[in-house]
């Protein structure tokens, strides 16, 4: 590496701008700018930088951001994620995951795919008896909610299906509104 390599660096030159050069280093700098024209061009493109920093520093005005601005971004960030993607992205992501799966079972080879299929075996038994429990869960409460409304059904006018069909459709439409409530005030809440 020669001297003038090693004297042509952008970090010298930015050292040398800012004053933070020894004094003989910077005289030997300041004799290397005078003969080389790459270093000068740079010299005079970093000083133009730093002029138009300061300038455009010292015109900046002060934008006002509300109090909640950060709750805000991030609720909205939240509730806005779902156009991200689209579909072709997301074809071709499980495309190259499905790819890197079949190459990751060609390399392990024959015994630790056994493994692999043994501890997938596994994982899909216990999410088969997770689901089960779950749909097990969905149909007993779809059962008593069933026997709640034939008492209140019952209560309310004894023969009518006009009634229990009425019954049904107010109780669907209670639960709907009360999740629909609760979903805003939890936006709202965290947006103030």
């Amino acid at each position: 590496m020669s001297t003038t390599d090693h004297i042509c660096d952008t970090e010298k030159i930015a050292a040398f701008i800012e004053g933070d050069l020894e004094t003989d280093e910077r005289l030997t700098l300041e004799e290397h700018i005078a003969q080389c024209d790459r270093c000068t061009s740079e010299l005079q493109s970093q000083q133009l930088f730093m002029f138009e920093l300061e300038s455009a520093l010292a015109n900046a005005e002060d934008v006002s951001v509300p109090r909640n601005f950060a709750k805000v971004v991030a609720v909205r960030a939240e509730s806005d994620m779902s156009g991200l993607r689209n579909a072709s992205e997301h074809k071709k992501a499980l495309r190259l995951c499905l790819i890197l799966a079949l190459a990751a079972f060609a390399l392990l080879g024959a015994t630790a795919t056994k493994t692999v299929f043994v501890d997938a075996q596994s994982i899909i038994n216990k999410a088969f008896a997770f689901f089960g429990l779950l749909g097990k869960a969905a149909y007993d409460a779809a059962v008593g909610f069933a026997v709640i409304l034939r008492v209140l059904s019952g209560s309310i006018v004894s023969d009518s299906r006009f009634a229990g069909l009425t019954a049904l459709l107010f109780v669907a439409l209670a639960i709907g509104l009360l999740t629909l409530l609760i979903s805003r005030y939890h936006r709202t809440r965290l947006s103030e």
